[in-house]
């Protein structure tokens, strides 16, 4: 279960978001792509992500998604901005600053002294490196559960649509219509620009579902969010102008073609397709909307792959290099400009490196796959040679071979390592999803890979990261003997 599958679950009623990692093709085949990108970088090169997401240690004791933040948080920024802007990064939107689910009432307790203290510490370590930092802000929805319950003029209790599916309960998202909605979500912003002082916003209107009573469901989907954001981005250009603006399209159908999308994007600054929507509809869907489209045109790379927040950082490891790379280059291909990469702990070897890896691809999208990851490589394990470093590169593309080969088409929407349900490390679901013929294999592979690290740790000057994930790819095989034996329990003696 993730979060687009969590109905009722938690508390949160409006979690029932049926997830997308197929979306059907139009008649006409794949989107055709050009031999090469054009050149040029990404205008918007940003990181994403709730700010716990890249943790040095795991976090437990809420529920997801959890944004304590103390002394490690901050210290851990302070060498998160630096790599980002190493990487070529040179913004990020951070959720959950001031609140998750739910912003208290009023407003301002949101926001504790001490609070504000880290946060200013955390923008402080953004602006040293020149990092730009986007507020990840629900409009009308994501965030609102306390001032439903405490104003009910907000809401109307008549349903919602939440990822094109009718679902009868509400809470959590405000109605359109209802003008104290609207000044509860002028007031979120005005706070947010005076306690933060961010360069810009993230918005978020579809994911948790839209409001679907009488009046409101008069309005498509693609009318809808056009209001509740332009609305929302002309107040923050009028009272507060200089921000950065983009909308993370969680929930929102994006299959109107470019007239449709016109009035939102005059808005915005970038508008990011979550799930890769645009690609998926053949012929030249996505390269007319990028062209036609008033801000830059972003994805998330087609697969969002959320880092677990409850497990200890050495649990996992698995890399997708020519996944990301292939997102990447087609999306620069068809004219797209902005990107967000889903962030996750440095602790984690995985995230260390596509994080770098992503950032130089951004940067230089005319590199091929086996290029950046080269040069990632490179800076991380000083190889002794070419010939190692061409035997790293070929060793981290059989990481990813080894499991994506075997776990279908993940190619688009969100793909979770552990529920996201629960206050407690959870089960590995990501080895669940195999067969389990395909999980004996994927195992392996992971001990054939394992079984070659020590020689190329051996001939590298900074063998400390190949170390790291050895020990990741042997907390992986526990994981998977542990499902084994569940799946396969041993006969009992009589």
């Amino acid at each position: 279960m993730n979060r687009r599958q969590m109905l009722h679950a938690s508390g949160l009623a409006a979690l029932g978001l049926g997830l997308r990692w197929h979306l059907p093709a139009a008649e006409g085949g794949p989107v055709p792509r050009t031999a090469a990108p054009a050149p040029g970088p990404f205008q918007h090169r940003y990181l994403l992500g709730w700010v716990n997401d890249n943790s040095s240690r795991a976090r437990a004791g809420q529920r997801w998604p959890m944004v304590e933040i103390d002394e490690t948080t901050v210290a851990d920024y302070e060498t998160f901005f630096r790599v980002a802007r190493d990487c070529g990064y040179n913004g990020i939107t951070l959720w959950g600053l001031f609140a998750t689910h739910a912003w208290s009432v009023p407003l301002e307790k949101s926001v504790t002294p001490e609070r504000k203290r880290q946060v200013e510490r955390i923008l402080a370590a953004a602006g040293r490196t020149g990092i730009k930092v986007l507020y990840g802000l629900g409009v009308y929805s994501w965030g609102f559960e306390e001032i439903i319950r405490h104003d009910p003029t907000t809401a109307r209790n008549e349903g919602r649509m939440a990822w094109g599916t009718f679902q009868p309960d509400n809470g959590v998202a405000m109605c359109y219509q209802s003008p104290s909605a609207r000044q509860w979500m002028r007031a979120i912003v005005d706070l947010c620009v005076r306690e933060a002082g961010t360069q810009g916003f993230g918005f978020q209107s579809g994911d948790l579902g839209r409001c679907y009573c009488q009046e409101c469901r008069r309005l498509s989907d693609t009318e809808y969010h056009t209001r509740v954001i332009g609305e929302t981005a002309a107040y923050v250009r009028e009272r507060h102008p200089g921000q950065i603006l983009g909308l993370s399209a969680w929930g929102v159908d994006l299959g109107g073609g470019a007239a449709s999308l016109t009035e939102i994007g005059r808005h915005l600054d970038f508008l990011t397709d979550v799930t890769d929507q645009s690609a998926r509809r053949g012929g030249h869907y996505r390269r007319a909307l990028a062209a036609a489209l008033p801000c830059a045109l972003g994805s998330l790379g087609g697969a969002v792959v959320v880092p677990p927040q409850r497990w200890a950082r050495d649990r996992w490891f698995l890399p997708h290099p020519a996944m990301a790379a292939r997102s990447i280059r087609s999306l620069h291909a068809d004219g797209g400009r902005a990107f967000e990469f889903f962030m996750g702990p440095l602790a984690n070897p995985q995230f260390n490196l596509m994080i770098r890896f992503v950032g130089l691809l951004l940067t230089d999208p005319t590199q091929t796959c086996e290029q950046a990851l080269a040069h990632v490589l490179e800076d991380l394990c000083a190889p002794d040679d070419p010939r190692t470093r061409a035997a790293l590169v070929q060793w981290v593309l059989a990481a990813e071979t080894a499991y994506f080969s075997r776990a279908g088409d993940v190619s688009s929407g969100e793909f979770d390592f552990e529920p996201l349900k629960g206050e407690t490390a959870g089960a590995a679901i990501y080895l669940t999803r195999l067969p389990a013929q395909a999980l004996a294999d994927y195992a392996a592979d992971l001990r054939r890979l394992a079984g070659e690290l020590p020689a190329l740790e051996a001939r590298c000057h900074r063998p400390a990261e190949l170390g790291l994930i050895r020990r990741c790819l042997a907390n992986v095989l526990a994981d998977i003997g542990e499902i084994q034996a569940t799946r396969d329990p041993p006969a009992t003696k009589v």
